[in-house]
C-alpha cells in the first residue's frame, strides 16, 4: 500500500502532466517551459524539479502515458467487439487520435526538436504496446487459417524480434505491421486535416476501409 507520502507525490506529478498536456495544446511541444508549467499549478520551478529535472524528463512521461491510454482504448474496444475485433480496435484508434489530436502529435507528429527518447527505455515500450493491441485478432485468424500472411523482407529483422514475442511466424508479424500502417497512415491524414476534402464526416470511409482491410488480409472471422 502507498504512503502518504507516495499518495502525494503521484497526485502531484499528475498534476504536474495535465498542466503540461494543457500548454502542448496551446504551444506544442518544442514550446513547452518546465518554469511556465510550475507558475501555471502555483508552483515554485524549484518545486517542479524535484519531480521533472527537465523538459526531456517530462516528455518522456507524457509521451509513455499517451501511448499506455490509446493501447488501452484500442485493446478495450477489441475484447468489447461483438463482431470483427479487428476492425474494433481500428476504428478505436481513430476515435482515440481524433479526441486528442494533440497527443496523437505528439506521439507520431513531427519530432520535438532537441527531444531525444531514452534509448529501449519506456516510450519504447509503450509504443509497443499499441502494435501489441491488435495482435489478438489477427494471431486468431491465423489459428483459423483464413489469414494470408506475406512475405518479411530480409532487412527487417525487427519483425521476427516482435514475432517471437507473441510466438507468432515472421509472416504474420509482416501482416500485422502491414495492417497497422494502413490503418495508421489513414488515421494520421484525418487527424491532421488532410482529409478535411472529403467533407465533415469522413468516418464512413474509414470504418468502409478498416472492414476492407480486415476481410483482404483474411482478419475478419
Amino acid at each position: 500500500m502507498a504512503t502518504r507520502r507516495e499518495r502525494l507525490r503521484e497526485q502531484t506529478s499528475a498534476e504536474i502532466k495535465a498542466a503540461a498536456l494543457a500548454h502542448l495544446r496551446e504551444g506544442g511541444g518544442a514550446a513547452l517551459s518546465l518554469r511556465a508549467v510550475a507558475v501555471s499549478i502555483g508552483m515554485s520551478p524549484a518545486g517542479l524539479y524535484r519531480y521533472y529535472p527537465n523538459r526531456d524528463a517530462l516528455l518522456t512521461d507524457l509521451i509513455t502515458d499517451g501511448f499506455a491510454a490509446l493501447a488501452h482504448e484500442v485493446a478495450q474496444a477489441r475484447d468489447a467487439a461483438q463482431g470483427d475485433a479487428f476492425v474494433a480496435a481500428a476504428l478505436a484508434y481513430r476515435q482515440w487520435a481524433l479526441a486528442h489530436p494533440h497527443e496523437f502529435a505528439l506521439l507520431y507528429g513531427t519530432p520535438i526538436p532537441d527531444y531525444q527518447a531514452p534509448e529501449a527505455g519506456p516510450t519504447s515500450s509503450a509504443s509497443r504496446q499499441v502494435g501489441a493491441a491488435f495482435v489478438p485478432p489477427i494471431a486468431a485468424a491465423w489459428h483459423r487459417g483464413t489469414l494470408k500472411p506475406q512475405e518479411v523482407p530480409p532487412h527487417l529483422t525487427a519483425l521476427n524480434t516482435f514475432a517471437a514475442a507473441f510466438d507468432l511466424p515472421p509472416a504474420v508479424a509482416a501482416l500485422a505491421f502491414t495492417a497497422w500502417t494502413t490503418i495508421h497512415g489513414l488515421v494520421v491524414l484525418e487527424t491532421f486535416g488532410h482529409l478535411a476534402w472529403l467533407g465533415e464526416n469522413p468516418a464512413p470511409l474509414a470504418e468502409t476501409r478498416f472492414r476492407a482491410l480486415s476481410r483482404d488480409l483474411g482478419i475478419a472471422p
